[in-house]
């Protein structure tokens, strides 16, 4: 079925006829019409005492056209239905010197934990469609490498860019807290979450992470924390550095905190297993209504009017 945004505009169709039913009147009562509007409305009415020829068709076709085109015309198109949403999601992620030990493995390949968790922590961006994401990056320093987004794949060509020992090589998990914080305060989603994963203690900053815990509770945040490093920094029978300052006992504080859950991962399986259980609790269940697309059908009666205009003007070329 065809709508139109302005459906009153074709009520001017009979606009040459009234003109020509009032040109046609006795003297006393007729309209004084100027000479050349009264020709072009003859041309476009007819005169009854000619024949209608192919000009007067194409001039009542140029009138039905314009109309047509300025009406806007369109038909409904397919309902796209929109991607769960309500969620917003800070992920807050360690980059500090620790993270280049090699105490992980992929596809039996030794790897250092921040190539595991790039791969992991990007899969579970690609998978949030909907939600809006944003990425703190720590060591020494926090620093928000993006704000909420809905774009994923630039998010996660984010993540997978960020380099080891970038913001220096000590842990500031509190600082990173809260400016996961402030990427999600100001957002109107109804639920929010921080994604905090650390393999360290929070050993520089000015903000102690229970602090920050606090403050994202009272403003209805949640965070839900990783302690990374494999168990006795081993890896295969290898010994490898092992995470002695890993603060477990912090992490699970600020958990608790904020009402997360503290998770301990010691392998790549284990992490991904996480990050899926994480997806779980953090999906939103309710989707957007469709949106119904509209086709425009505008060109069609442009068209029209410019094909007829060529005519008009072919013709009037050849009878000179």
């Amino acid at each position: 079925m065809i709508h139109f945004n302005w459906p009153w505009v074709l009520l001017l169709l009979p606009v040459p006829w009234l003109f020509k039913l009032l040109s046609t009147k006795p003297v006393s009562a007729a309209i004084d019409i100027p000479p050349t509007m009264e020709h072009a409305l003859q041309s476009l009415t007819g005169d009854t005492k000619n024949p209608v020829d192919i000009r007067q068709i194409l001039l009542w076709l140029s009138w039905l056209s314009l109309l047509l085109a300025i009406a806007q015309p369109w038909q409904p198109g397919d309902a796209v239905v929109q991607p769960v949403s309500g969620r917003a999601i800070a992920l807050a992620i360690d980059i500090s010197g620790s993270m280049e030990r090699q105490d992980f493995s992929f596809n039996g390949q030794t790897s250092d934990r921040l190539s595991i968790v790039k791969k992991v922590a990007g899969d579970f961006v690609i998978q949030r469609k909907g939600d809006r994401l944003s990425l703190v990056l720590y060591g020494k320093q926090a620093f928000i490498a993006s704000p909420l987004t809905f774009d994923l794949p630039a998010l996660s060509h984010i993540l997978d860019s960020a380099g080891i020992g970038m913001a220096g090589r000590s842990t500031a998990i509190g600082d990173a807290i809260g400016l996961a914080i402030q990427t999600l305060q100001s957002d109107p989603a109804g639920q929010k979450a921080i994604l905090l994963l650390s393999d360290g203690t929070n050993n520089a900053g000015s903000v102690e992470p229970e602090s920050a815990a606090e403050l994202a509770s009272t403003l209805g945040i949640r965070i839900h924390t990783i302690a990374l490093g494999s168990v006795d920094g081993e890896l295969e029978g290898y010994s490898t550095a092992q995470s002695a300052d890993l603060d477990e006992a912090t992490l699970a504080s600020v958990a608790e905190k904020a009402g997360g859950l503290f998770f301990r991962a010691t392998s790549s399986d284990e992490l991904q297993q996480i990050y899926t259980a994480i997806d779980e609790l953090e999906r939103a269940e309710v989707e957007a209504p469709p949106v119904i697309l509209r086709n425009d059908l505008r060109q069609w009666p442009q068209a029209v009017l410019l094909l007829c205009l060529l005519l008009l003007a072919s013709r009037q070329r050849l009878s000179r």
